[in-house]
């Protein structure tokens, strides 16, 4: 038996994607009173067609047609943006879909954000800009381009970087090296002691781990960063140490040894308020920095103006104190409300004679819980070669940072376990993946014997600091939160999960170009004078990296060749369609360049031409009038000799093979879907096409797929230029208007 259920339509419609067909759509839809969620993965919305320079075949600007759809789309009343989201999931049918949105951290304050562009100004990181296609920069915090909708920054923060990732003691290399890079050497050594708090000591004898894991070992050899950090502590003025506990604490702390671990705990604990007192059986603090390193590979001046912090902090330092002889063990457990073994190798085993039922392990170092430090007896912490045996500095003072963590929680009574997992040495998701055997081939490995060599001058810091590549991102350097003065930099930003409901939905995902990396016989990506359409826009456009001139390496091209149908039309790479908008951008880009390098010789190499819209006949005729070479070839090949690019290929009308030479080959890409539909395509349930787009539902109408309620618009269902795809984009928009204006659907069940 079956019965009817009948279900109210929910009167909103998402569209998934902002460019030219989303935003007509979404204006569309707006205006006929209908509530509209456009989502868009990017930072702003206009898609491609905001990186494109005139629009053929009317040359119009193309900023000036984009623009003001942008500001009308973000200002409608009944349009809500979701910009840098996602969709994750979409659930139930037509009439009452719940879709699940992700909106990325932009680390932003949208609400606070002017625009005023004071943070990247002052942000030391460069990185290059999606939007110029990578022939221009952008900083760590940016905008898009200087039009972008909505006008709002965002931070580039991908992850942690590997030298920071690695650093024991998580120093943050990254960011002080972008700061080196920019000649800001005050505030690069004000974020090195953020978490060094003895960074002579570190600068000079540190087994730097950050160097054997810095990505630039993938192209040459890794930063010097141990270098850099040196020029700062050598050359580097600081102001004078001031210390004010944030809050005093009735709580007292033993550390018993002045080496490198008991002194960064109790420089660490000294900051939490707690009362501590190292006890060193020495007449000096510094244990290892003091005996084990020759003074000329660890100047004594160095851990002396580096350990005078201990004194300025109230820390009490008992010398020639030896736990057990000069102190009892008992006196201490009264006395203290926390111990912290720091004693080296050799005093591990005095120490559980000392503190009777102290365990150890079979090598004779102290038995601790690996991640809090912990011993078996209770409020008794060990750290450093005590516990590790034979360390490096770094590795001992990681330990002392760790012990004081568990020691804090220890006395405020909380658990010393959980959430520990970001201590210590971490795998960033941009560690080089060069074996490490060839590694050691390729970076400097410290001598800890040899006397070192001068520190590298001011302007030979800047240099090598300039070779990071920043594969993180954003450094976390601070610089732009200092800049801000709305205060809408937001560093613990998270993602937020947003679900609506509505009633229909409009796929206008738009296309990605085709890449020419794929045809490696055209040398795409080996050599710089090898660009494909959507880089030729950004040269051309006023608002592109080098303002509308035409420079290429260094000078205007005098032979240009552009090469037709790259990535479309083409077997070898499953793209037998043709991608529709090639011939005619091509077209337009060289009557561009023509305008723009006039006594350049521009030749075009064509499968044939398709000029099927209206006015593109007329326009591809007046391009040949303006002495642009039409000639009929098919290319093989792209490489250089004596110094310029060579095409090699047959011309087909007359059957004979040439060599053309060219200061600028220009790649024709075709479109292909976008990589991440095959997602999308699965959570809406649709199917693809021949071509790997959307599917239309068989019949007439290239605007319904096969799910009841969801409609296609734009480049995703297929290649199309500007014209066809607004079209495309109201008649989407007027099908999904009409599906939830029924108000009622009747659903039927078994």
């Amino acid at each position: 038996m079956k019965n009817e259920e009948t279900k109210e339509v929910i009167p909103e419609i998402l569209i998934i994607g902002a460019g030219i067909a989303g935003m007509q759509a979404a204006l569309d839809i707006g205006d006929k009173g209908f509530k509209v969620h456009l989502v868009e993965k990017e930072t702003c919305i206009g898609g491609h067609m905001a990186q494109l320079d005139k629009t053929f075949p009317t040359l119009d600007c193309s900023a000036c047609i984009s623009t003001p759809k942008m500001v009308d789309t973000a200002n409608h009343p009944n349009i809500n943006l979701h910009t840098y989201s996602e969709i994750v999931q979409v659930e139930g049918k037509a009439g009452h879909f719940k879709v699940t949105i992700r909106k990325k951290p932009r680390f932003v304050d949208v609400t606070k954000c002017t625009g005023c562009g004071d943070c990247a100004a002052r942000c030391p990181v460069t990185l290059p800009n999606e939007f110029d296609m990578g022939l221009g920069n952008r900083k760590a915090i940016y905008i898009s381009f200087p039009q972008a909708v909505p006008l709002k920054y965002t931070m580039d923060r991908r992850g942690t970087s590997p030298c920071t990732a690695t650093c024991p003691l998580h120093c943050n290399a990254h960011g002080y090296v972008a700061l080196i890079s920019q000649g800001k050497f005050k505030e690069a050594l004000a974020l090195v002691k953020e978490k060094l708090p003895f960074p002579g000591i570190l600068a000079y004898a540190c087994s730097h781990p950050c160097e054997r894991e810095c990505k630039r070992i993938e192209k040459d050899r890794p930063l010097s960063i141990c270098h850099l950090k040196r020029f700062l502590v050598d050359h580097v003025e600081e102001s004078e140490f001031e210390f004010t506990p944030p809050q005093e604490r009735n709580q007292r702390v033993a550390i018993i040894g002045g080496g490198p671990s008991g002194l960064i705990a109790a420089y660490d604990l000294r900051k939490m308020g707690y009362s501590v007192t190292v006890f060193e059986s020495g007449n000096e603090l510094g244990g290892l920095l003091t005996h084990g390193f020759p003074s000329y590979r660890l100047p004594r001046q160095v851990i002396e103006k580096d350990l005078s912090v201990i004194n300025k902090m109230g820390i009490e330092v008992r010398l020639n104190t030896e736990v057990g002889k000069d102190v009892p063990a008992e006196t201490l457990l009264q006395t203290f409300e926390a111990i912290f073994i720091s004693v080296g190798t050799a005093g591990a085993e005095s120490m559980a004679q000392f503190f009777h039922g102290l365990k150890r392990t079979r090598k004779g170092s102290i038995q601790v819980n690996p991640i809090s430090l912990e011993s078996n007896l209770k409020g008794i912490f060990a750290g450093g070669d005590a516990v590790m045996g034979p360390s490096t500095i770094i590795d001992s003072m990681a330990h002392g940072r760790k012990a004081a963590i568990s020691i804090d929680r220890y006395l405020r009574g909380e658990d010393l376990l959980p959430g520990r997992e970001s201590e210590g040495t971490q795998l960033s998701p941009f560690r080089s993946l060069v074996p490490y055997s060839k590694r050691m081939e390729r970076e400097i490995l410290p001598d800890m014997v040899k006397p070192l060599v001068a520190s590298l001058t001011a302007e030979q810091v800047v240099e090598e600091a300039k070779r990071c590549l920043n594969c993180a991102g954003c450094s976390d350097c601070g610089e732009c939160a200092k800049a801000c003065q709305p205060k809408a930099i937001n560093y613990e930003m998270k993602e937020e999960i947003v679900e609506i409901h509505v009633g229909s939905i409009i796929v206008a995902t738009g296309f990605d170009p085709f890449d020419p990396k794929k045809k490696p016989e055209f040398g795409y990506g080996v050599y710089p004078n090898v660009l494909q359409g959507l880089e030729v826009e950004r040269l051309c456009s006023a608002s592109g990296p080098t303002k509308g001139e035409i420079v290429i390496e260094g000078k205007k091209p005098k032979e240009v060749i552009f090469i037709h149908c790259v990535g479309s039309r083409d077997k070898s790479v499953d793209n037998e369609y043709c991608s529709r908008v090639c011939c005619m951008y091509t077209a337009k880009q060289a009557h561009l360049l023509r305008d723009k390098v006039p006594d350049a010789k521009i030749t075009v190499l064509y499968m044939d031409v398709r000029a099927f819209g209206k006015g593109f006949e007329e326009f591809y005729e007046r391009v040949q009038k303006e002495k642009i070479i039409y000639r009929r070839g098919n290319p093989s090949e792209v490489f250089r000799k004596n110094g310029k690019l060579v095409v090699r290929g047959e011309d087909t009308l007359l059957g004979e093979p040439f060599e053309m030479e060219a200061d600028l080959v220009v790649l024709a890409s075709g479109l292909v879907p976008r990589k991440e539909d095959d997602i999308l395509k699965n959570m809406l349930g649709l199917e693809n096409s021949s071509d790997k787009f959307y599917a239309e539902a068989p019949g007439l109408d290239p605007i319904v797929t096969g799910v009841d309620g969801i409609f296609l618009a734009g480049c995703c269902q297929g290649p199309k230029d500007i014209p066809d795809t607004v079209a495309q984009a109201s008649g989407a928009a007027s099908m999904a208007c009409a599906f939830v204006a029924k108000g009622r659907k009747t659903e039927v069940k078994s």
